[in-house]
């Protein structure tokens, strides 16, 4: 076992107690660790880390001050002032590799006047916390801080050691986060296996109706479309209007039909899943490579947008900028464009399927960020894995456990080059609707899901963990 003396949990008086499969040892307090999680949610919601700019270190400072009260001594990255990220290890017998659980505590930008309450104080109200980063990440940020702290008071013996990160700038790409991290610091990544945002634990009507664990995920690829025209003035149009050429470029891309296609994950998925679904929804879910049901069956399902998402490519306008003056025509016109694509989808392919659909050859089409290949989606036969069947199993009997493929992208892709299996499972049961305030408007929690979450992932940790005995 590799110790690192920054990371070493100081010695307790008390006796360490052996966690026996997922149940909770009688040294944790499960409710009283439900409640507190719910005020380290409060607090880092309210330390507004909206990116840009960052500060994320308002956060760590925050959790590096409880992890020390616990006994634990984190080690804070920040590559630049305010772009804090830290990482803590609870020390187990060593007879396993380490499990990494991490989170991002960057957010979205919120726009205040398009919200119902305000974004960043944690507004408890009808049955929710509300605020931005609340199911994305800091959230799930929250209970992995809480996991910590039950671990380092409770002394349970694990049979590997359990590493916490939480990282800054997720939301902007990461090279101020986790790859600067990887880069500077790999030997503080000794694991073989992390969980981290993606999953989904939906429920319907206030029942669970099945666990989606991501083992993979769509590439993320930016595109940017250029038009160029004759800059002048707009009480003499001369035709050759930039704007109006973006416009029409971005009109025959929404045009695209993206054909549906399955792989290896959505196949699983859907098969494994179709009873669970209502009339015409359960069928379709089973024939969707029949090539009679193939079209009408993935119209069907797409009328779940995350399922429609998870079916085909897409490709979506996201930042548009022209203009300098109200009465001048400019010279240049520029959008965004946000594609997720199938995994194994040619990136090279995709740029000139663009440029042929635009087709006019003065709105250039190009590569917004370097492409980068996706590697192979993480098994579904390990420790982890098998702990979040048992636990899902013990805390919800019967739902459906299925590997997910997230239309959303995560730092996972950077793990799973690396060698790690990482998986994907906000543990915190949400409706489908509640989960579109992700980067929207009201983006709020359940307090009831949250605390149920938070204690899922303590039992996750414990069971992925056990001691093993004779």
């Amino acid at each position: 076992m590799r110790w690192n003396s920054a990371m070493v949990v100081v010695i307790l008086l008390a006796v360490p107690v052996a966690a026996s499969g997922a149940e909770i040892p009688d040294s944790i307090d499960i409710q009283a660790m439900r409640a507190e999680a719910l005020e380290h949610l409060k607090a880092i919601v309210r330390l507004d880390t909206s990116n840009p700019p960052g500060n994320e270190t308002r956060v760590t400072e925050y959790m590096a001050g409880k992890l020390r009260e616990a006994g634990l001594e984190p080690i804070l990255f920040e590559p630049k002032p305010g772009r804090g990220s830290l990482l803590v290890r609870y020390p187990g017998t060593g007879e396993k590799p380490p499990l990494l659980i991490l989170s991002h505590i960057d957010v979205v930008p919120a726009d205040e006047n398009q919200w119902t309450v305000p974004p960043f104080e944690a507004v408890e109200r009808d049955g929710y916390i509300w605020g931005r980063g609340t199911l994305d990440d800091k959230g799930m940020a929250a209970a992995e801080l809480q996991i910590m702290l039950t671990l380092a008071r409770s002394r349970v013996e694990l049979s590997r050691d359990i590493l916490f990160l939480a990282e800054a700038d997720e939301e902007a790409g990461g090279d101020e986060g986790m790859k600067w991290i990887l880069e500077n610091h790999p030997d503080q990544f000794d694991c073989d296996m992390a969980l981290n945002e993606g999953g989904r634990v939906i429920r319907e009507q206030g029942k669970i109706r099945y666990v989606a664990v991501q083992t993979t995920e769509k590439s993320y690829q930016d595109f940017s479309l250029v038009a160029r025209g004759r800059a002048g003035h707009s009480s003499i149009p001369t035709g050759d209007n930039p704007v109006n050429r973006l416009v029409n470029a971005l009109q025959r891309i929404a045009g695209i039909e993206f054909e549906p296609e399955l792989n290896s994950v959505t196949r699983e998925f859907f098969q494994e899943l179709a009873p669970t679904f209502p009339g015409d929804m359960a069928l379709c879910a089973t024939r969707l490579e029949n090539p009679q049901d193939s079209r009408h069956c993935a119209q069907v399902l797409a009328a779940n947008p995350n399922f429609n998402a998870m079916l085909r490519s897409t490709c979506t306008p996201t930042l548009l900028e022209a203009g300098v003056k109200n009465n001048v025509i400019p010279s240049e016109a520029r959008a965004n464009l946000n594609c997720r694509l199938l995994p194994g989808t040619d990136l090279k392919d995709t740029l000139k399927m663009l440029r042929k659909v635009v087709d006019d050859e003065n709105v250039a089409v190009e590569f917004a960020r370097p492409p980068n290949s996706k590697p192979d989606p993480s098994p579904t036969d390990n420790d982890l894995f098998d702990a979040i069947r048992t636990v899902s199993g013990e805390m919800a009997p019967g739902i459906p456990v299925v590997p997910y493929m997230s239309p959303g992208g995560t730092d996972s892709t950077v793990l799973r080059k690396r060698g790690i299996a990482a998986y994907g499972l906000l543990p915190f049961p949400i409706a489908e609707e509640d989960l579109r305030t992700m980067h929207g408007n009201d983006e709020k929690i359940a307090i009831d899901s949250f605390t149920w979450g938070t204690e899922m992932l303590l039992r996750i940790v414990l069971e992925a963990g056990r001691v093993e005995t004779e």
